[in-house]
């Protein structure tokens, strides 16, 4: 299976530095960069003109005020959005070039139902474009979307499959059966689902590494850590960085 080119553990700040700036913008991302943070997780979709647009929403209400949806929107008229911190919504091109191989990417495609719309291909044509495929991921909730991701670069990235026990998800992709659809590399469950059983399961015996989500505190992290976990996404990553050492 192939696994992150990266030193480990792994650290990603969860939609960049979240709980100190705008969720996945270019200022939650640049401030990782400053805070020397090797990674960031971050959200990728569709909008309606075409563009690959850095956003974890559907709907921009949450985080805009605007109640519509990303499908239903321009770039241009997504790009008029404040969503926070007189902050816009990125392109993830417009990342790569400020960001470029300063950081390392957890891309996790948001795709609602078993319909291709293209996102895959485009995620993988522009990680291609700027050469960063030694330092991106991909993942998802939804093992359909990593399975096309997988087939349209011929598995040359890391891929993950997401899970919790929620009741939103689908309960056959609660428990990381996901897997056997997505042909995956990584799992990642949430940290409330951790626990020896779990790494006894997937990494020891089944070969997946685990990366967990999302871990806020020193000791939470540590804990993972101990388990088994090759890393974690946190919206507040700084202080979990000595554990990096």
């Amino acid at each position: 299976m192939r696994e992150f080119p990266a030193e480990k553990p792994l650290l990603f700040g969860h939609r960049g530095y979240s709980s100190l700036r705008a969720e996945n913008t270019i200022a939650s991302f640049q401030l990782c960069v400053e805070k020397q943070i090797p990674g960031v997780e971050l959200d990728v979709q569709l909008c309606k003109t075409g563009e690959l647009v850095v956003i974890h929403d559907a709907n921009v209400q949450r985080v805009s005020g605007r109640d519509a949806l990303v499908a239903d929107l321009s770039f241009e008229e997504l790009r008029g959005l404040d969503v926070g911190g007189h902050e816009q919504i990125p392109l993830l091109s417009e990342l790569f070039e400020l960001c470029a191989d300063k950081l390392y990417y957890d891309i996790e495609l948001k795709v609602p139902d078993l319909k291709d719309r293209g996102l895959e291909l485009k995620t993988w044509q522009t990680i291609a474009a700027f050469g960063l495929q030694e330092r991106c991921m991909v993942s998802s909730f939804n093992p359909f979307a990593v399975r096309r991701f997988n087939k349209i670069s011929n598995f040359a990235l890391p891929s993950a499959v997401i899970f919790d026990d929620s009741p939103s998800i689908p309960r056959p992709f609660r428990h990381g059966w996901g897997r056997h659809i997505a042909r995956c590399s990584y799992l990642k469950p949430s940290v409330t689902l951790l626990d020896e059983e779990m790494v006894t399961k997937f990494r020891k015996r089944k070969g997946y590494p685990l990366i967990v989500w999302t871990v806020d505190d020193y000791e939470s992290a540590k804990r993972a850590l101990e388990l088994g976990a090759e890393g974690f996404v946190s919206n507040n990553p700084e202080p979990l960085l000595s554990l990096l050492h």
